[in-house]
């Protein structure tokens, strides 16, 4: 993230504030759109588990900010839906090296399976990523050798539209409504920091932090 575009140094506290807003969402979407974006993928703790709070990397699909709105695919089987549906409250950790940026954003998750928006996502997703809703087992299932957990004729070849059938009704997307944003700006010249918040009203807080 340029220092340049951010006009970080200015006088005017508001709009400097508002630009940062602006330029988070502007790389989220850029993630969810481009698969080589360092946004593409991110850090989702969740908590319900029977061992306290779990964390893993997904790959971010969406990204809407006027419905304040992040989403990713998942197997319906996986142990994170369960610690979604046991406690709704996440976190995802996105960082770009390349632009010296953290986002930080606590949101409140639901699932989507089998509904049009689950649909409307499954007609999106190619072939041969259908596979990965096609293991025999829940993710994590012990095995008694290293396994893809793919039916053998799948192995090395994608799927049809008949075949992946059984992978659509383990698919679901995860839409996270974001209440809270944290942003972190490394820079040589001293770190910068903001924080975004929306309360129950949907009224946005917004309050520079020190690093």
């Amino acid at each position: 993230m340029a220092i340049e575009r951010l006009d970080l140094w200015g006088t005017d506290e508001e709009p400097r504030l508002s630009a940062v807003l602006c330029e988070c969402w502007a790389m989220l979407m850029d993630g969810a759109r481009q698969p080589q974006h360092d946004f593409r993928t991110a850090a989702l703790a969740t908590g319900g588990g029977p061992h306290g709070c779990s964390l893993r990397t997904v790959v971010l699909r969406g990204a809407d900010r006027e419905a304040r709105e992040v989403s990713f695919y998942t197997d319906l089987r996986s142990h994170k839906v369960g610690e979604i549906e046991a406690d709704p409250r996440v976190a995802l950790l996105f960082f770009s090296h390349s632009d010296d940026t953290q986002i930080r954003i606590q949101a409140t998750a639901r699932i989507h399976c089998g509904d049009a928006l689950a649909e409307a996502a499954w007609a999106e997703v190619p072939p041969h990523r259908r596979r990965d809703y096609m293991v025999s087992g829940p993710p994590g299932l012990p095995w008694a050798w290293p396994t893809s957990g793919l039916p053998a004729a799948l192995e090395d070849r994608a799927p049809s539209d008949e075949e992946s059938r059984p992978g659509k009704g383990n698919f679901a997307v995860v839409v996270c409504t974001v209440r809270q944003m944290d942003w972190l700006y490394l820079t040589p010249y001293g770190h910068r920091r903001a924080t975004f918040a929306w309360d129950e009203a949907d009224r946005l807080q917004t309050s520079w932090l020190v690093p």
